[in-house]
């Protein structure tokens, strides 16, 4: 009998329980394992060390410490865990400073739906890569990271 391969490891972050609900359920329906959730960006940070999960889902503004800042702490924790920044706002300013950050991506939540899938599934391939480092002859296969499209 084969073993099923991991499924990508998320972390939640959003003091929207509504919208956290809905984010597990389309997640865990897709193949990820969400393995914890926050309210608030400081909890996030120490949620992901004491997880470590392949990606953390965190919303811009947070209770505690916001997204952005709480991206930042945990990509320099934990280098290989992707950062996706959720925002209520369309804003090429926040997406720069996700960017800064060290986010993987920025999502607008008003258009995110139909991208959250395609950019986590990004993020988990970009996970992976990063934990296991190709050794320094080889091409770096890693997609783009991906970028926001505008409607």
């Amino acid at each position: 009998m084969s073993q099923l391969p991991p499924r990508p490891r998320v972390l939640l972050a959003d003091d929207h329980n509504g919208l956290r609900w809905a984010l597990r359920d389309l997640l865990e329906e897709t193949g990820f394992e969400v393995v914890g959730e926050s309210g608030d960006g400081a909890d996030a940070v120490a949620l992901a060390r004491l997880l470590q999960p392949d990606i953390v889902v965190i919303d811009v503004r947070m209770p505690a410490l916001n997204g952005l800042d709480a991206a930042k702490l945990i990509k320099d924790q934990r280098p290989a865990t992707q950062v996706v920044v959720l925002s209520a706002f369309e804003s090429p300013e926040l997406e720069r400073q996700a960017r800064e950050a060290g986010a993987f991506a920025y999502l607008d939540k008003g258009t995110m739906a139909g991208r959250v899938r395609r950019v986590l599934l990004s993020a988990a391939v970009q996970a992976v890569l990063d934990a296991h480092p190709l050794p320094p002859d080889e091409p770096d296969p890693r997609p783009a990271p991906e970028r926001r499209e505008s409607s």
